[in-house]
């Protein structure tokens, strides 16, 4: 899955103005041994941080070009927008976290900002929520927290009897908001490459730290190694998918290491995000179902044995079966114990 990235640093040295090279290209021998000088540069590890920081710097700058456009984009859409429309948003986009709300608005299927701009309901929480946090009741970061939670839910007409906060966008925009929130490089393969071999760098480094035992290392790797993934995108098909199958990847990377830790809450959600981007990741659903007999939630892991069991993931099924009856186990001894404990406190006092 990942061959396509291996070695794609040192191979934009190969490839001249007009593409790569087919394998009966001959080159200068100027051209070639000024590359073969700057792939043995590339593979210096002093020359590591240098590389990283042009990655990192790449990478911002395309994020601050996708910034532009989509404030151009907003810019035309509010003007575009009758009187009324304009004024009704007017009062929020002084506000970071509102501002971005109305911003999803130019989501709507239909590319009709006005019917969420002159919604009643809509702006009616909106203001409700600028004066929440312009009377110091909540900040701008837990407001943006419950927004998102809360659109999440959104349905698909802003005029339904649901709540307030499921009238604020449609259903696709709804799915789309953590992204408005949060800016991702839209990248060409060649920088999308150099991002993905960053990826796969720390995911390395968190492997290692995971053989060996340190959790809380691997932790920390694989932490950064989905930070690149949360934050790129592709701009082709295919370039996405590898986008996509990379972060389900360290989403289970992050799945063991909680297990292992005895984190389960943390490991349910990593294994979570991991299916919510492949539903048939039967790696992610195994630790899904891990996560929750540690949790004792006997009846949801069940359900999810049972979708294993449909796949045909007998040897994962059958690991499963032996932790719940070991974790039942352990949950009867500790209630055995526990009971001798209040027998032994409770005697009754003699009377003399």
């Amino acid at each position: 899955m990942f061959d396509r990235f291996e070695g794609s640093l040192e191979d934009q040295a190969t490839m001249d103005h007009h593409g790569p090279l087919s394998s009966s290209s001959t080159l200068p021998a100027s051209s070639a041994s000024f590359q073969a000088s700057f792939k043995e540069f590339l593979s210096r590890p002093e020359n590591q941080p240098i590389l990283e920081q042009h990655q990192r710097k790449e990478v911002r700058q395309s994020i601050k070009l996708q910034e532009k456009i989509q404030a151009l984009k907003f810019r035309s859409a509010v003007l575009d927008a009758d009187l009324e429309s304009q004024k009704n948003i007017a009062p929020f986009l002084r506000n970071r976290v509102l501002k971005r709300i109305v911003m999803t608005f130019m989501n709507d299927p239909n590319g009709d900002f006005e019917k969420w701009a002159k919604n009643p309901r809509v702006i009616g929480m909106l203001a409700t929520a600028q004066r929440m946090m312009d009377e110091g009741r909540v900040s701008e970061a837990d407001m943006e927290e419950q927004l998102v939670r809360m659109l999440k839910g959104g349905g698909d007409d802003p005029s339904s009897s649901s709540s307030a906060a499921a009238s604020v966008v449609s259903a696709s925009a709804s799915r789309e908001f953590a992204n408005a929130t949060r800016a991702k490089a839209r990248l060409p393969t060649d920088q999308l490459v150099q991002a993905l071999n960053e990826h796969l760098q720390e995911r390395r480094k968190g492997n290692t730290a995971y053989s060996a035992g340190q959790y809380d290392d691997a932790e920390r790797y694989y932490v950064r190694a989905k930070s690149i993934v949360d934050l790129v995108e592709g701009l082709s098909m295919a370039d996405q998918e590898e986008v996509v199958a990379n972060a389900v990847a360290v989403n289970c990377n992050l799945a063991a290491v909680y297990l292992a830790r005895g984190d389960f809450g943390a490991a349910l959600g990593a294994a979570e995000d991991a299916l919510g981007l492949d539903a048939g990741c039967e790696k992610a659903l195994a630790r899904k179902a891990k996560a929750l007999v540690g949790r004792g939630a006997w009846e949801a892991v069940e359900a999810v044995v049972g979708e294993m069991d449909g796949r045909g993931m007998v040897e994962e099924v059958g690991a499963v079966r032996r932790l719940v009856e070991a974790r039942k186990k352990e949950e009867a001894k500790s209630r055995e114990t526990f009971g001798k404990g209040l027998s032994l406190g409770t005697k009754t006092p003699t009377i003399t």
